[in-house]
Formats: C-alpha cells, sequence, structure tokens
C-alpha cells in the first residue's frame, strides 16, 4: 500500500464522518477535517483489515516498506485518528488497542453509492499539500505551534550536534580513537547484530586502558555505511585514529579484515585479515584486540590486560544469544526490551555462569521500571537488582552491572548508593560515557546541577553525538536550576530525536508551565495522556527520584498546572 492507493480509494463513512482519502478530508456535520497522506494510509490499511489485530510491524512494514521509521511513527498515527474521532483509548468505539499485539478497527464502515470525481479529487489532493487549513481552531494551532518548535529545534540541532562546551574539554593527552561499525559482508542483513556485536566487544575492551580515550558505540552509528573517510571521521568526532573493519560469516566460516588509521595525516597505520570457524571468534577477538593496542602503542597495566582478555563466555551459541538480545534492546522500546529478555535468558540457559547475559536481563528489567512499561516498578527494580549483583558476583569487572545497580540505587531514593556504584563503574571502565551521564542524571537528583553538568560534559566528550538520553537529562538538570526557557528548549531537541519519549515530554510540560506557556504546557500533557491514558500524578511520583520533597513537589505542582489529572 502506498500514497497512489488515496486517489484509488472510494470514499466511505465511519463513526458519523465522510472519510474522502483522495483529498485527505474527514468531514462530519460540515466541519472539516485534513489528515497527512501517512495518517490516512493508516486508517484505509485498519478499514481493509477491519475487526482483525493489525501489528505495529505489520503497519510499518507495508506503510513504509523500505525505510527506517521512529519507533513511535504507527502510535502518532493511532493518536491523532483518536483525536480526530474523539475516540478514548480506554473506551475505544473506533480503534482498539490490543496489548503487545497491536491495533483492530472496531467501529463499523460503509460505503457511499456517489463515486467521487478522480480529477476533482487528485486535484484536490494537491492543493491539501499546498496549503493549509488555517481556521481559528485551538488545538489544531496549538500543535501547529509545537510542530512549528519541533522543526526549529531540528534545524537547530543539525547545526549544533556538537556541544561547545563539551568540545573544549581536554583530551586528557592520550590519543582518542573512533571504532566505525563494522560492516555486515555477509549473504544475510539478518547477520548486521553479529558484526554490530564485534564492534561494541572491540569498543568496550578498548575503553578499559586508561591510556586511550575511546569514543561511545552510540556517536560511531552514524557511520555503519562504512563508506564515510577517516578525515570527515576525525574531524567530526575530533579523534586522533579511526578503526575500520567488515564481518563475512556464511554458515560456520567467519572472517574478520580490520584496519587502523591514523587521521592525522590520513595513513595505515596497521591491518589485518583473521579467518577461522564461528567458534574461534573468541580467539580471534582476543588477537584483534591486542593487534590494535600494540599498534596504538599504548601501555596496558596487567589488571586492565586482564580485563581485556577475559572470555564472556565458554559458549559461542550463548554469545550469539547475546549479541541478538543488545540488539533488540537498543532499540528502547517495549516489545523489544522483551525480546531482548528472551534472547539473553536463552544465553543464560546455554551457559548459567554467563555474566554479562545476566546484566543484559538485568537492564530489561530496570528498563522496564523506568520507562513505565510495568505496573509494579518496585519489584522489577528489586528484580534488575538482584540479577546486577548476581552479574557482579561472577564478574566483578563488568560496569555495566554497576550501571545498572547504580540505576537501580536512584530509583529506590538510595542516592549514596547510587554514586557510589556510578563511580566504580568508571574506576573499571573511564570511557563509560553512559555511566558519566548516570552519575549526571543522580547528582542533578541530589541538587548538585553544577556537579552534574560537569558529569554530562565528560560523557558528552565521550559521546560527541549525544543521544536523545543525555540531552533529556541536561534538561532536567536546566529544569532544576530554574532556567525554565532552555529547559524546554533542550527538551524540544530531544522530541525532535525521538518524539516518543514520553519522559522528556513529561518534563516538556512541567517546564512550559513554570516557563508561564501554559497553552503549550496543556497541549504536551493532551499528548501524553494520548499514548499513555493511565498517567496520573499518583503513578509518576516514582519518576522523579529527587532526595527532597521540595523538588518534587515543584514538578509535580507544574505538570498539575498543565492538566495532569491527580488520580
Amino acid at each position: 500500500m502506498n500514497e497512489r492507493l488515496l486517489t484509488q480509494a472510494s470514499p466511505f463513512l465511519i463513526s458519523g464522518f465522510r472519510v474522502e482519502p483522495a483529498s485527505l478530508r474527514l468531514t462530519i456535520d460540515g466541519d472539516e477535517t485534513r489528515l497527512e497522506a501517512k495518517v490516512m494510509l493508516v486508517l484505509l490499511y485498519l478499514v481493509e483489515h477491519a475487526g482483525k489485530v493489525v501489528s505495529r510491524a505489520e503497519l510499518e512494514e507495508q506503510l513504509w516498506p523500505g525505510r527506517i521509521v521512529t519507533e513511535d511513527s504507527v502510535t502518532k498515527a493511532i493518536a491523532k485518528l483518536r483525536r480526530v474521532f474523539d475516540d478514548d483509548a480506554r473506551h475505544p468505539s473506533v480503534i482498539e488497542t490490543v496489548p503487545k499485539c497491536g491495533y483492530r478497527l472496531i467501529a463499523e464502515v460503509a460505503g457511499i453509492e456517489e463515486a467521487v470525481d478522480a480529477d476533482a479529487a487528485t486535484a484536490g489532493a494537491e492543493a491539501v499539500l499546498r496549503q493549509r487549513d488555517w481556521r481559528p481552531n485551538l488545538p489544531f494551532f496549538l500543535g501547529a505551534i509545537s510542530a512549528l518548535l519541533l522543526l526549529l529545534g531540528a534545524v537547530w540541532l543539525l547545526e549544533q550536534s556538537r556541544t561547545p562546551s563539551v568540545l573544549s574539554l581536554p583530551l586528557a593527552d592520550k590519543p582518542a580513537v573512533a571504532v566505525i561499525p563494522f560492516e555486515n559482508l555477509g549473504p544475510s542483513p539478518q547477520e548486521d547484530y553479529f558484526a554490530n556485536g564485534i564492534t561494541a566487544d572491540l569498543i568496550t575492551d578498548l575503553s578499559k586502558v586508561k591510556g586511550l580515550l575511546v569514543i561511545a558505540p552510540g556517536s560511531v552509528v552514524a557511520y555503519d555505511d562504512n563508506k564515510t573517510e577517516p578525515g570527515r571521521v576525525s574531524a567530526d568526532l575530533d579523534v586522533d585514529y579511526v578503526v575500520l573493519g567488515s564481518v563475512r560469516r556464511e554458515k560456520d566460516r567467519l572472517r574478520i579484515n580490520v584496519q587502523l588509521i591514523e587521521a592525522k595525516p590520513e595513513r595505515a597505520v596497521w591491518g589485518e585479515r583473521y579467518t577461522g570457524v564461528f567458534n574461534d571468534v573468541f580467539d580471534i577477538q582476543d588477537e584483534l584486540t591486542a593487534a590494535v593496542i600494540a599498534a596504538l602503542k599504548v601501555e596496558v597495566a596487567p589488571a586492565e590486560q586482564a580485563y581485556v582478555s577475559s572470555r564472556p563466555t565458554a559458549s559461542v551459541l550463548a554469545y550469539d544469544h547475546y549479541l541478538r538480545g543488545l540488539a533488540e534492546h537498543g532499540s528502547r522500546t517495549e516489545t523489544q526490551n522483551l525480546s531482548a529478555r528472551d534472547e539473553f535468558r536463552k544465553a543464560i540457559e546455554l551457559d548459567p555462569g554467563f555474566a554479562r547475559a545476566y546484566t543484559g536481563l538485568a537492564l530489561t528489567y530496570s528498563r522496564e521500571a523506568i520507562d513505565g512499561w510495568t505496573s509494579t516498578p518496585a519489584q522489577s527494580l528489586k528484580l534488575a537488582a538482584q540479577l546486577a549483583d548476581k552479574a557482579s558476583a561472577m564478574d566483578s569487572s563488568l560496569p555495566q552491572a554497576l550501571f545498572v545497580t547504580g540505576q537501580v540505587k536512584l530509583f529506590q531514593r538510595r542516592h549514596v548508593e547510587a554514586i557510589a556504584a556510578a563511580e566504580r563503574a568508571l574506576a573499571i571502565d573511564p570511557n563509560y560515557a553512559d555511566a558519566y551521564a548516570l552519575l549526571a542524571w543522580i547528582l542533578n537528583y541530589t541538587g548538585r546541577s553544577a556537579k552534574a553538568l560537569s558529569a554530562l560534559q565528560r560523557a558528552m566528550r565521550l559521546n560527541p553525538r549525544p543521544p536523545a538520553s543525555y540531552l533529556e537529562i541536561l534538561g532536567e538538570i536546566h529544569f532544576v536550576e530554574g532556567r525554565y526557557d532552555e529547559s524546554t528548549s533542550t527538551f524540544q531537541r530531544v522530541l525532535v530525536i525521538n518524539p516518543g519519549y514520553l519522559r522528556a515530554r513529561m518534563w516538556n510540560a512541567a517546564a512550559l508551565a513554570r516557563a508561564g506557556s501554559s497553552d503549550l504546557a496543556e497541549w504536551e500533557v493532551s499528548e501524553l495522556l494520548i499514548e499513555s491514558p493511565d498517567l496520573t500524578l499518583d503513578r509518576l511520583k516514582f519518576a522523579f527520584p529527587f532526595d527532597n520533597s521540595e523538588s518534587l513537589r515543584t514538578i509535580l505542582a507544574s505538570l498539575r498546572a498543565a492538566g495532569l489529572p491527580e488520580r
């Protein structure tokens, strides 16, 4: 199904509305609403499959074929349709959400006898693309303002992708390295997860060497086509060396090619090809990491050498499931978080002593608690803590286990222990950007915003293309400091990157309310309630783990003023 089908679809009636797909119009009692083409296509697809459950994945595959879309594209389309039809997500009469499955059209659909002149319809559709209906309608007007803010934020973000205060941080007089995602040269794109896993493991191993500054995975993922010139990567990320590579896995055979490029002047310092069977993967990784470190001429302390050369598991099949779990977890959606959990459990079944798999499993439970994907967050946090402790007992060199512990302690309001866990993670891995970001988050919730900002700047130096989560923490820091205009500007940047980031939207509503933009704050809350109808102030008390009640009262009062219900 594509946009051309809009002009071929006949008008129909649904829930009292006359729907004209060709002109993107819905009409009821003389009032006309226009939809975006993709939103109309979602409606047409649901009508075509009326009464049947249609999954999010099916909608993405059919309506956005071959394109990478944000994880909430379908959610936003459904939300817009519900607003048009005035449909209550909790008690729907038009579109029903079937938990963990998808959506089902439950309203009756009737055809219209009279034909619509195709030329007029096409002309109408073109007119829609050229102009908007600017009648004085408050919800639409507020939506337009928000869209404009997001657009301006996008432009600003493109021009400000690197924060000046972050880039002014010293390099600590040690070589900076970026490992570009290894290219998958295998016969199946489904093997991308394996190439990405090899890359991530190399970054992890190099990060534990205190004599190196290693750029975090999040900042190098933009170069995953492996075609960007090393000089450009060096300029973008301010690094001295770039590691390039490729992986070919076919049946039981494995081949990895690696190059180390010095950026200034651009020249190949070292390169090697490693071949073997899949069961040799750990031996190959050991050789590869040792060769890169040797080529960089960096001294490695005995303790660091032990960390670098330690084997994660004796089972390559368990390792494979672990890499699949990491790929799923990295997508940051509820469904894929559950898929990641399944993969980590499979890894543990194959090797009950696989510490990293326990850490991955712990992350899925802390993530569901923090992102509000469970009605029992305290229970999820408790389980995450138990799994992280188990992983640390098996392998004390795992900074990721301490990262989970820090998250858990923060949301349990045990702030001193949370800070200690983050600092221990950084003692093991001084290049662990996410641990610096976590430390910043914790410090801000204890009222030490200046120190929080310093820690976040360090995270951003290690991750020069900051992800939405880092910017979200920056917005929270500005809010705590009372800089509400800067806070909402930062949250707008977050929402440009990820419009479905509910935590950022919550904070943005609070910041707008404090800044005096009550109309926009109320609009943000209405968007929150469309995507999370059960959201209340009572449920949100868990989401803001301040160490003092006054700060908590401030943000809850702000959200109350923006219209979020009490319970």
